[in-house]
């Protein structure tokens, strides 16, 4: 990965994981029309496919979370971060097949689904209207 996209990256990141998708987006953008990084590309789509969809870029989240899905097909975090973009887009019928999809097709935990874990249940708390609440065990 170059040092430029890299950089890029790194802050993208590093705003995306403070609550701060409007700044993050921009070096998001930038990585992008660079090419995006090589190494962990699919990490980098999900990240950036989410916070396209925070920032309400919502046909862009689907567009780059599908990418996602094609450079891995089936992985179960890229699926479950493009049925709630398939939510915001208001195609909920479509966004749940996905999950369930997900669901379904895991026998035990994702390493890659495990990666995403908190920011999975915090949308999954936040879809049930329950964001500020704690989780019951």
């Amino acid at each position: 990965m170059s040092d430029d996209i890299g950089e890029l990256v790194r802050q993208a990141y590093a705003l995306d994981t403070a609550g701060r998708e409007r700044e993050a987006i921009v070096f998001y953008d930038r990585a992008w029309a660079l090419g995006g990084p090589a190494d962990d590309r699919v990490a980098f789509l999900l990240g950036y496919g989410s916070t396209l969809r925070n920032v309400g870029r919502l046909d862009e989240s689907l567009a780059i979370l599908r990418w996602a899905d094609a450079e891995r097909p089936g992985d179960p975090a890229t699926r479950c971060f493009e049925s709630l973009t398939l939510h915001s887009l208001g195609r909920h019928a479509e966004a749940l097949a996905t999950m369930l999809e997900v669901a379904l097709a895991l026998k035990a935990g994702s390493p890659s689904l495990l990666r995403y874990a908190r920011a999975l249940a915090w949308y999954r708390d936040e879809l049930r209207g329950a964001a500020d609440e704690p989780e019951n065990p």
